[in-house]
């Protein structure tokens, strides 16, 4: 019997600190996953209480969100149509002060990043589409491990974000749930 192509093999944890790491990030992602969904429409449309994000957070939340899932195809609907950005932030309101401090963090690095990184006089908000995607490629590529692992944490708030919303499940094929719930009078 042939091997699992790299991508279908199965996840083997080992019994270390690092393993037990991963299984636990592992967990506490897939438990925030389900999470977003039991959210009542309403409350996922408008977050509550006081914002998570700063207004400039929210404008490097979103530049990121629509090159990280940029498909090209055209019936995509673009980010600032949708309530992708107010989705990650009414789920940041239910995670840990700490997360959503390193969250705001990793926003503020990605921004500044090409400055630091690349030594290239922009942000990232302010560069052509070309020139983000070559920043990005530098975050997933890149020979630290921090800046890969920042790549992925905002990556998955940014897919999460974005592919939650009911405008873009016919662009992965889902029909959506089915029982919905009865609309309130």
């Amino acid at each position: 019997m042939a091997p699992f192509p790299a991508p279908l093999r199965p996840l083997r944890l080992a019994a270390t600190r690092r393993g037990f790491l991963r299984l636990s990030g592992t967990t506490a992602a897939l438990t925030a996953l389900a999470g977003l969904r039991a959210v009542p429409p309403a409350a996922a449309a408008e977050p509550g209480g006081t914002p998570v994000f700063d207004e400039t957070e929210r404008e490097i939340l979103t530049a990121l969100m629509e090159r990280m899932v940029d498909t090209g195809d055209p019936a995509a609907p673009a980010v600032r149509d949708t309530r992708a950005v107010a989705t990650v932030e009414t789920l940041c309101e239910t995670l840990d002060p700490g997360v959503v401090r390193q969250l705001r963090l990793g926003l503020r690095l990605f921004e500044y990043g090409p400055l630091v990184f690349e030594l290239t006089l922009a942000r990232f908000t302010g560069m052509s589409d070309a020139r983000k995607d070559a920043s990005l490629r530098g975050w997933m590529e890149s020979r630290f491990a921090l800046r890969r692992l920042a790549f992925l944490g905002l990556r998955n708030v940014c897919l999460l974000g974005y592919y939650s919303q009911e405008e873009t499940w016919p662009l992965i094929g889902y029909a959506g749930p089915l029982l919905r719930p009865e609309p309130s009078a």
